[in-house]
């Protein structure tokens, strides 16, 4: 615990002494989400990591699960559980763009920004903060967790649709596959993880 309050004051003096003044008003604020924006949008990419896993998952299931996408062929399938994870991609990939909007406006004006235009732009970086790890995540557990139900087996899978209600693996009627968002999740994981380090040599 001392090493982790070591490390998260000397992140602090760090940013109070050398880092840019929209930086040193970051770190005043006390927000719950002070961290830099390249760690966010770091953090993102795990987020949007995590989600991918969705494609191996499926991947693995008995054959008796398999059958109940389909055409047996979950990748292709767009299941009912695969509509929180395609809410995650919005709401990460909008958060995403919120995040390197604020690192560019203060890059291109670092000198000029005024406190009040810094505090604007830390409030649509707060915004962007809350949609992307508040929600995003949720609805990333949410998702797993359904994912992951594929291998409690077909009885306790089928007690979800008793009563003619729909099944978690029934179609969503969106065209959406798990290949698809499963990709789009894993190029969006590297792309931003790679402005994070990109920012991080910048601001």
């Amino acid at each position: 615990m001392t090493g982790q309050t070591d490390y998260i004051d000397d992140d602090i003096a760090d940013a109070i002494l050398n880092g840019s003044a929209y930086e040193r008003l970051r770190v005043h604020q006390h927000s719950h989400f002070d961290q830099s924006i390249p760690t966010k949008l770091a953090w993102q990419s795990a987020l949007l990591l995590a989600l991918a896993l969705v494609a191996p998952l499926t991947l693995a299931y008995p054959s008796s699960v398999v059958a109940l996408f389909p055409g047996g062929d979950p990748l292709a399938a767009s299941p009912t559980v695969l509509m929180p994870g395609a809410l995650v991609l919005v709401l990460e990939l909008g958060a995403a763009i919120g995040h390197v909007s604020v690192a560019v406006a203060v890059l291109r004006g670092e000198s000029a920004l005024s406190e009040r235009r810094m505090r604007q732009l830390l409030s649509v970086e707060e915004m962007s903060s809350f949609y992307g790890f508040v929600g995003g995540a949720l609805l990333l557990a949410v998702t797993l967790a359904f994912f992951l139900l594929g291998y409690a087996g077909v009885e306790t899978i089928q007690q979800y649709s008793a009563g003619g209600q729909q099944g978690p693996f029934d179609p969503s009627g969106t065209g959406l596959s798990v290949a698809t968002v499963a990709l789009t999740a894993f190029a969006g994981s590297v792309a931003l993880f790679a402005v994070s380090r990109y920012l991080a040599a910048r601001l």
